[in-house]
């Protein structure tokens, strides 16, 4: 853990001269329980917040290649864990064909960039795989919180590794009257997840708000990112809308599938295209919001039984 604080060190000594203002507060929860029995993904958790960035002109922090003078700057953080089991987690034996038990904490920070209804983000992540992220304890006092079977199989999880990720991202606004798109593309390069994706999100309903949209835990998204930094002159309270996503991935790592990278560990055959689609609705009064997403996937690694799915709850107050 003490890892997860060198990043914030290093960037609160390079942003000493900016002034920071408070622009969004969220809190996610993921669980694949919502709908169905634990596995594969099992739950997600986090805490964020965006700043807006002023009084740049000294930084040493900024998107290579980019005109980050002329755009809107915006920092996030995040503190998120993540976990994931085999379908039949009541087994103590190795689940051979069945993905690896693991644990994931990590501390990530992003730059956005907002320009001419385009932003950029650029995200560092540090973070825990394994024992020492302490998933396989919450799981077990959760589940007997609840009354539910207590997992057998966490002996078989993925070893202690350290996660560096850097990781891109771009995302184009075009609005078409009470209804958005929002193109992106990305990479992620990282020991933990190593790929290149591009997906497309339309949200449709009632007062959509002029902001890059809202997405499950990601690498490389934070949701709500505003397209430019004023407040709408909008009277309306209220503001409801449909969110639909279909996001094509190329993986060439994946570690919670591939398993460690340089100890031996639980590893299963993953497949290396991946489509996900999402969906979900969003309500909000004044400031405060809760999104519900749920997402869809094709098969992650070549023995899975069947498709997975995840929900994902996210509440938000924005400044």
């Amino acid at each position: 853990m003490k890892l997860l604080f060198i990043l914030l060190i290093f960037i609160f000594t390079n942003l000493n001269a900016e002034s920071w203002k408070l622009k969004n507060i969220e809190l996610q929860t993921e669980n694949d329980a919502d709908i169905r029995d634990d596995g594969d993904y099992t739950y997600g958790g986090s805490i964020g917040v965006l700043f807006l960035r002023e009084d740049i002109n000294n930084t040493n922090l900024y998107i290579p290649f980019t005109n980050y003078k002329n755009s809107d700057n915006y920092i996030s953080f995040n503190i998120a864990h993540q976990m994931y089991t085999p379908q039949d987690f009541e087994s103590s034996e190795l689940i051979v064909d069945d993905r690896p038990y693991a644990g994931y904490i990590y501390l990530q920070s992003s730059l956005h960039q907002s320009l001419n209804n385009t932003l950029k983000s650029l995200t560092l992540q540090i973070g825990m795989v394994g024992p020492s992220a302490e998933m396989e304890e919450i799981q077990k006092i959760i589940h007997s919180l609840i009354g539910s079977p207590e997992p057998q199989g966490w002996q078989y999880q993925l070893k202690d590794e350290f996660i560096f990720q850097l990781n891109y991202a771009q995302k184009k606004y075009y609005d078409l009257n009470n209804a958005s798109i929002i193109p992106e593309f990305g990479i992620e390069l990282g020991n933990a997840s190593t790929k290149v994706y591009t997906s497309t999100l339309f949200r449709w309903g009632k007062n959509v708000p002029k902001d890059y949209g809202t997405y499950v835990l990601d690498n490389t998204n934070y949701s709500k990112i505003p397209l430019e930094n004023k407040k709408e002159k909008s009277t309306q309270k209220w503001s409801y809308y449909l969110n639909f996503c279909l996001k094509a991935n190329l993986i060439a790592r994946n570690i919670f599938l591939d398993g460690n990278s340089y100890k031996n560990s639980h590893s299963v055959d993953k497949n290396n295209f991946l489509l996900d689609l999402t969906y979900g609705f969003s309500f909000a009064y004044k400031r405060f919001g809760v999104d519900y997403i749920r997402r869809h996937s094709t098969k992650e690694f070549k023995s899975q039984e069947s498709y997975y799915s995840y929900g994902s709850l996210l509440f938000s107050y924005s400044y």
